[in-house]
Order: C-alpha cells, then sequence, then structure tokens
C-alpha cells in the first residue's frame, strides 16, 4: 500500500517556553504534560469551567519546551487564551514559522517509523506529523490537506472549530477519552470537575462515529434520522463532512437502527 504525504496548511504551532512551562500547562490541559519523554507527542484540550471544549492541540516534548500543534485559525485566540493564565510565572508563549507535514498509509494502517516524524497520537490511522521550517525532501506521492482529512474523518478523528465549536460540545462525546486526550489519574484541570464525574458515571447518551453517506449531501448541524416511517425520530446530527465522508453524533439508543440524512443511507463505519 502506498505512503501518502502532505504539507497541513491549517495547522500552526506555538512554543511554550520558560522554567515554570510544564507547572503552567499541567494546572490548564487534560492531559499529563510532565509524564512525556523529550520527543514524544500527545493529545490535549484546553476546557471551560463547565467541562466544555475549547480547543484542542497536540503537545511535543522538546528538552527545552513544549510545542503546540493546533489549528492556524484559533492559533492567535489560544495563545491569548494561555496568556490570561501566565499571570508571573516564567512562560514564553510564542508563535513560529514552523510547518506541519503529515505521512499516511491509504489502507489505514501504522506508518512505519521516518525520521524527523513522530506518530500522531490520536489514531493509528493519522500516521505521522513533523515540524519543519522548509519542505522536507519526501520522495512519497503528495496529496492536500483535504486529502488528510478524509483519512481523519474515515478514522473518527474530530479536529477544531468548525467542528467542535468552542464552548459548545463536551469533549468525551467527540471521543477524547479514545483518542488519549484526557489523563483522568494526574489531577488537577479546567473542567476537570465535570468531565471527571462524566467519565466516572459512564452516563454519555451520543458519542461521535465515522459515517458513509450513500449520496453526498447534508451540512454540518443537521438531524440523522433513526427509524422508519412514522416511528422516525432524531437519532443524531452531522458534524462534518467531506463528499460522502463525514463525522456524526449518534445516540446510543439510536445506533443500532436505520439512519438516513436528507433521505439518504448511512452507514457506520
Amino acid at each position: 500500500m502506498s505512503i501518502f504525504h502532505a504539507l497541513l496548511t491549517d495547522r500552526a504551532v506555538l512554543r511554550i517556553g520558560g522554567n515554570d512551562r510544564i507547572d503552567f500547562m499541567q494546572n490548564l490541559v487534560t492531559q499529563d504534560v510532565a509524564r512525556p519523554q523529550n520527543g514524544a507527542c500527545v493529545m490535549a484540550a484546553l476546557l471551560t469551567p463547565q467541562g466544555k471544549l475549547l480547543y484542542d492541540f497536540l503537545v511535543y516534548v522538546e528538552e527545552d519546551a513544549l510545542l503546540i500543534d493546533c489549528e492556524a485559525a484559533e492559533a492567535e485566540a489560544l495563545a491569548k487564551k494561555l496568556s490570561l493564565y501566565k499571570l508571573r510565572a516564567d512562560v514564553t508563549i510564542e508563535a513560529t514559522d514552523l510547518h506541519i507535514h503529515a505521512l499516511w498509509q491509504e489502507d489505514g494502517l501504522p506508518c512505519p517509523p521516518m525520521s524527523e516524524f513522530y506518530e500522531d497520537p490520536r489514531n493509528d490511522g493519522l500516521g505521522l506529523r513533523g515540524f519543519f521550517s522548509a519542505s522536507p525532501d519526501i520522495v512519497l506521492p503528495e496529496k492536500s490537506a483535504d486529502d488528510w482529512h478524509a483519512n481523519r474523518m474515515r478514522c473518527g478523528v474530530p479536529q477544531g472549530a468548525m467542528e467542535m465549536p468552542p464552548g459548545g460540545v463536551f469533549p468525551l462525546e467527540y471521543g477524547f477519552a479514545d483518542m488519549q486526550a484526557i489523563d483522568f489519574q494526574k489531577g488537577c484541570f479546567v473542567g476537570q470537575e465535570v468531565t471527571s464525574r462524566t467519565h466516572r458515571k459512564g452516563s454519555l447518551r451520543k458519542k461521535l462515529y465515522p459515517i458513509v453517506l450513500s449520496q453526498a449531501v447534508g451540512a454540518s448541524g443537521d438531524k440523522l434520522m433513526a427509524g422508519n416511517g412514522d416511528a422516525q425520530r432524531v437519532g443524531g446530527e452531522l458534524v462534518a463532512r467531506r463528499e460522502m465522508l463525514g463525522l456524526a453524533l449518534i445516540r446510543k439508543d439510536a445506533k443500532t437502527e436505520k439512519l438516513t440524512l436528507n433521505n439518504a443511507d448511512i452507514a457506520i463505519l
């Protein structure tokens, strides 16, 4: 199977430096950033005090800094939000000129290791990523960022403010526990109480799934219908779509029923 390469033009990189960087981030984000060793990458999020998602991002650990791989459109807002918590801590928050390049296999299998790249921690099918200030010398078939996003949807991984409106969604419904984005053992982070209680009680009514549509129809927020005829009811909603691939938030009690969106049949991958 082929391995593809793409420049992810919709991503940006922030650099968190200073002697207090670990403690600073540890008290804010959902992930344990003190545990990963140099060269490791983890997924993390910043939540509201009510436990709703503000920003999702990846954290790459360097010897003297944390690199935040985030949505480019939200990078400035994320930097400003983090700065609000800085107070007198020895922490620097800077934009960088680094670019994100990704490698992935067309069959959804993990990519073999490659120098200067690290594993995307969210799903094996997302392959590898790397930070570069100039285009790396990669002799692989080149694809677009849109192609990479289609593969991401196929893997069932949500990303960014368009799919998860800031302050509007609960991260556990969107698979953040499955993506190892929340460490429930590390202690305090913003929004921890609500998130931990929901996880402990197992009270989720909805969950995000990758789907395939029989027709390329529907927009974010459109309702999925469950059942047949007069017994039909709302069974979920479309979160994102690219052609006939999509991500949908589906009620647990509707998952095994016939699902449609604007009269198009839906299959859960």
